[in-house]
């Protein structure tokens, strides 16, 4: 009888055991984060500070699986999805979210930053909180914090263009967005859009005489190697951030949607600081390698070029015009 208890005691410790297994199990989630940028740029480090925080505050019960560069689709085809719920996360440039909300436009818009102290302002104060509450009413996306890439420049495959009248029927490649296209065509350009993973073979090709983009998000595409010249114009600050399906965030646990709320912060706090460190790094390293690296001849002429593009995007949607009031607020 002793023997068959103890057998018996043991046959329900070992039940118990798997069944604290298979429990375990059952807790286990997985998201999927998909982003377009390069394996080992900004925006892929900054998704694993994001995928280690997670899985270290949810004990490994939670866990984020990184699809980079276009592995589930270009940038517009990746926000797409994640609003049909068909991923559950993704980064986007905040100006590519316009499509669903216009008014998101005011983020990119030419000339409104004046440095990286005032953009910290506005996304950490009212203009940050106005932007994350106006993507969760229009669309089925969930910012999760709003991270600055740099300062945009121009740059070219030949001779740097540094008077804004040099731009003149330039083709220039443009994001698959309203903003940019609205501002080559201001500036007497030629909009040709290509997205951001097809920009490298697109210059090699001549495809396009120039493209715009942050410094060090250049470097890490390599497209230093298919241009010649940077002209630091400084025309747009680059915006962007990881936004998550907001039905899925709902059925998370309240200790998991904590969890990807810390992360969310701390990933975004780390590319920030990662963009500012490497801004200044990034023109150097593009001189080191032979291109020609110089200013504009008069900012304020190509400033003025732009500007029209404020009143256009103010009567876009109704909520643009405090958002622009916001931004000039945090100054």
């Amino acid at each position: 009888m002793r023997f068959a208890q103890r057998l018996g005691t043991l046959f329900l410790a070992g039940a118990a055991a798997v069944g604290l297994v298979l429990a375990q199990a059952s807790a286990q989630e997985m998201l999927r984060l998909a982003h377009h940028h390069a394996v080992g740029g900004q925006i892929d480090l900054s998704s694993k500070v994001f995928k280690k925080t997670v899985e270290e505050l949810t004990d490994g019960r939670l866990k984020i699986r990184i699809f980079p560069a276009a592995q589930l689709g270009q940038q517009n085809e990746a926000f797409e999805q994640l609003n049909q719920g068909i991923i559950d996360m993704t980064w986007t440039p905040l100006g590519l979210m316009d499509k669903l909300w216009p008014a998101i436009r005011v983020a990119n818009l030419p000339f409104i930053w004046t440095g990286w102290e005032h953009f910290d302002r506005a996304v950490n104060g009212e203009f940050g909180k106005a932007v994350v509450e106006g993507l969760m009413k229009n669309s089925n996306s969930r910012l999760l914090g709003i991270m600055g890439l740099g300062f945009r420049d121009m740059m070219f495959r030949g001779e740097p263009v540094t008077d804004v009248k040099g731009m003149k029927g330039l083709k220039m490649r443009s994001p698959e967005a309203f903003l940019w296209i609205r501002m080559f065509e201001l500036l007497g350009a030629k909009p040709t859009p290509v997205t951001w993973g097809e920009v490298y073979t697109a210059m090699q090709t001549g495809v396009a005489a120039g493209l715009e983009s942050p410094a060090l998000a250049a470097l890490d595409m390599k497209f230093d190697e298919v241009t010649k010249s940077l002209v630091r114009t400084n025309h747009m600050f680059s915006t962007g951030g990881f936004v998550i399906n907001k039905n899925r965030y709902a059925k998370l646990s309240p200790e998991f949607q904590a969890a990807i709320d810390e992360a969310g912060k701390k990933a975004t706090a780390w590319s920030t600081q990662f963009a500012k460190d490497g801004a200044l790094k990034a023109y150097e390293t593009m001189k080191a390698r032979g291109l020609k690296v110089v200013d504009p001849v008069n900012r304020d002429a190509w400033a003025a070029a732009m500007r029209p593009l404020w009143d256009e995007v103010a009567k876009q949607h109704p909520d643009a015009p405090r958002l622009i009031e916001l931004v000039l607020a945090a100054k």
